[in-house]
């Protein structure tokens, strides 16, 4: 098995009600325990939650990546999980960040996309949604960066 650098990408609704005051325990504890592995694995990336929806970028070792990913798989937290892409890629995007967090907010024009691409994931192309998701986040996490939490 090949150990080139991948990169994955998916999108998965959430579990918990949104409008819940726990929602913003939940992705800190979903950072806090994705920040602690992916540092031990050497995997980097991006976690988006909006409106009950998360997008996930994960980068690194393929075997690393796909360790995490069949973890996310069987996570109570996440359903409907759909992955979008999953490449090689160099370089990553988010080399500084075991795990970088994109914001509560992508819109609703971001939300609406998400909703028919869970309803009906065989209709959307994953590769060109991947690749806006991804632009979106990298853009998210600049301004949190710049912004602060």
């Amino acid at each position: 098995m090949s150990q080139s650098e991948h990169a994955l990408i998916y999108v998965s609704r959430s579990n918990s009600n949104v409008r819940d005051s726990s929602a913003s325990e939940i992705i800190r504890s979903i950072l806090a325990q994705s920040r602690s592995k992916n540092a031990r694995l050497g995997v980097t990336g991006a976690l988006l939650f909006s409106e009950g929806y998360f997008c996930q970028v994960l980068e690194g070792e393929r075997a690393a990546v796909e360790e995490i990913f069949n973890a996310i798989e069987c996570d109570v937290r996440h359903r409907d999980i759909t992955l979008l892409t999953f490449r090689p890629s160099t370089p990553r995007r988010f080399p500084d960040w075991s795990m970088a967090y994109a914001g509560f907010s992508a819109g609703p024009d971001w939300t609406h996309k998400m909703e028919g691409l869970l309803a009906n994931p065989s209709a959307i192309d994953g590769d060109r949604f991947g690749r806006e998701l991804l632009v979106l986040m990298t853009d998210l996490v600049r301004q949190q960066e710049i912004d602060g939490p």
